[in-house]
């Protein structure tokens, strides 16, 4: 057996699905996408993410020889209807950005070791991957192509799959690159379903209109970017609150899947009775340990974010039996919470809505949520 078939084979033993091998060699259209598009990300370029490094292999391990990309396929078993629709499918599957102690961090921790222990100097981990374009090195080993909406597609699984790259130094069996895109040339369900239109040509996305921008991204204080959710977004934003599986729902490689009779997971079941939006903007300690720990650590830490994102939907619910939990907020001791609660009162609407926000302006300190407060009030 090849070191090749080792590498990959004990791959498959960790839970992969797929697994191909490509060169180290440089990137041109992650160098021709940075060009392009470099109003869309300049958030990103300006935050010390360094994204240009990852157009080289060599600067992210000087002597790389070889890229491993391992597919992981995060829609393996059932996501309770309670959770769908409002946390996104990767997130609940606990596969992304996971700590050592977890399934998801232990399988990284476990393949970077077997590479090791085969006497292989193993590139850097940078949050979910080796620092270099993910998607390109799966096109490029031979293990996915890419959509419309930017997402990649393996062949028999779909989109809803992780990818993990591991530079290493030592030459290997090189796969054969596949297409470049699976979709048809005429499909544009992904483009037609997104609520917030992010997508915006093919192939092109627009971060700042993304659903998960908005919910996880936005709150790390980049440039040009600001914690309070563009108003125009809000109502497109629907129940979601941490990710969003809308253009990948649409996609037809996916159908099979969705429609599939998959095995309940008991701990999802669990983690699903506890959650609610209104829990989620109360945010206490209990619920904070019982259903945003296991599921939402990623990304963010701070409380006032999920209680944010909760408000946003909340507001979108049409339910105005969340009213007095909106109300309460309005006494949150964060200026963040307070805005996006009079937002979303503002939405329901109603005396008690009404006045509740006249009652919160009369004490409101902070000028960001008194102008939400006053927009509030206008739209009921």
């Amino acid at each position: 057996m090849s070191l090749t078939e080792e590498i990959k084979d004990y791959a498959l033993a960790l839970g992969y699905s797929r697994v191909g091998v490509t060169t180290a060699e440089p990137f041109p259209l992650y160098v021709q996408a940075l060009q392009e598009r470099a109003d869309d990300y300049d958030w990103a370029v300006d935050s010390g993410l360094r994204l240009e490094r990852g157009v080289d292999p060599q600067d992210r391990l000087p002597g790389a020889r070889s890229i491993i990309v391992a597919v992981y396929d995060y829609v393996r078993e059932h996501f309770p209807e309670k959770l769908v629709g409002k946390i996104g499918r990767l997130y609940q599957s606990r596969s992304y950005i996971e700590p050592p102690t977890s399934l998801g961090g232990a399988r990284v921790q476990l393949m970077r070791q077997f590479l090791e222990g085969k006497g292989m100097q193993v590139g850097r981990w940078f949050l979910i991957s080796s620092g270099v374009p993910d998607r390109l090195a799966a096109v490029r080993a031979g293990v996915g192509e890419i959509g419309r909406n930017t997402f990649v597609c393996t062949p028999g699984i779909g989109t809803f799959v992780i990818i993990h790259t591991f530079i290493v130094d030592t030459e290997l069996e090189y796969d054969t690159p596949t297409n470049v895109t699976h979709c048809p040339p005429t499909c544009r369900l992904c483009i037609e379903a997104c609520p917030t239109g992010a997508i915006v040509a093919d192939f092109r996305l627009n971060p700042r209109r993304c659903l998960t921008f908005n919910h996880v991204v936005n709150v790390h204080g980049f440039r040009n970017t600001s914690p309070y959710i563009d108003p125009e977004l809000r109502p497109k934003m629907a129940s979601w609150i941490h990710g969003c599986d809308v253009c990948q729902e649409a996609c037809p490689r996916n159908q099979a899947k969705l429609k599939a009779e998959l095995p309940v997971n008991a701990f999802l079941e669990v983690t699903a009775q506890h959650f609610s939006l209104t829990g989620l903007l109360k945010m206490g300690r209990e619920f904070e340990m019982k259903a945003v720990a296991p599921l939402l650590h990623t990304y963010m830490q701070k409380r006032k974010y999920f209680q944010r994102n909760a408000a946003v939907a909340l507001g979108n619910s049409g339910n105005p039996e969340v009213v007095p939990p909106l109300v309460q907020a309005m006494e949150d001791p964060e200026e963040l919470v307070r805005g996006h609660a009079a937002w979303a009162l503002g939405e329901l609407g109603g005396a008690a809505a009404r006045h509740a926000l006249e009652a919160s302006l009369t004490r409101e300190t902070g000028a960001q949520a008194a102008g939400e407060i006053r927009a509030a009030l206008a739209r009921t």
